[in-house]
């Protein structure tokens, strides 16, 4: 039976007069009423389970420090932009030390190893893209080489004295300077 055999059907029973017709279009109605209705809910709660994932990810990728919640002492740095202190040469030669460390940002702004004070010194051209509690460290316009909250190798060396050629004075640590080579996550 098609579409229009049962057409047919209910307009000759309704010419009749017969009360089936009213009992079976009430049917459909109420069918379809309720199939729009389950519909609705599914999308909604599609919707809102959409919306929990697309936040829990964003929570996710955007702690900095494996989803620990932050601590609460020292001053705040959420509004800092972090810094970084950069040398005038492209990279540093003739360095055999490893820094394993995660970096941070201080109160200031400054970007350190981990909570040590040691100011890192980046080589020429380096750039820091982010916020305080979430940011990465480029080499280049778009090449990272490394991200907050990530425990790191850092190679390169101590150096004896800040150099005036140097950019980011105002970021100058207590706890030493460490001229950056190259950089890996800890193994």
């Amino acid at each position: 039976m098609t579409t229009n055999d049962l057409r047919e059907m209910l307009r000759a029973a309704a010419s009749e007069g017969s009360d089936l017709v009213d009992l079976g279009e009430d049917t459909v109605v109420e069918r379809i009423q309720r199939r729009r209705i389950r519909s609705r809910r599914f999308a909604v709660a599609g919707a809102a389970l959409a919306a929990a994932v697309v936040v829990a990810g964003a929570t996710w990728v955007v702690r900095p420090d494996g989803g620990k919640p932050p601590t609460a002492n020292g001053p705040s740095t959420a509004g800092l932009v972090p810094r970084i202190v950069r040398s005038d040469r492209d990279s540093p030669s003739g360095m055999e030390a490893a820094l394993r460390a995660t970096l941070t940002v201080d109160a200031s702004g400054c970007v350190r190893a981990g909570q040590s004070g040691v100011t890192l010194v980046w080589p020429r051209g380096y750039t820091v893209r982010g916020n305080a509690q979430s940011f990465e460290i480029l080499a280049g316009p778009n090449t990272v080489v490394a991200r907050s909250g990530v425990l790191l190798d850092i190679g390169g060396g101590g150096a004896d004295s800040f150099k005036d050629t140097w950019t980011g004075r105002d970021c100058l640590g207590t706890g030493g300077l460490y001229l950056v080579g190259n950089i890996s996550p800890a193994r």
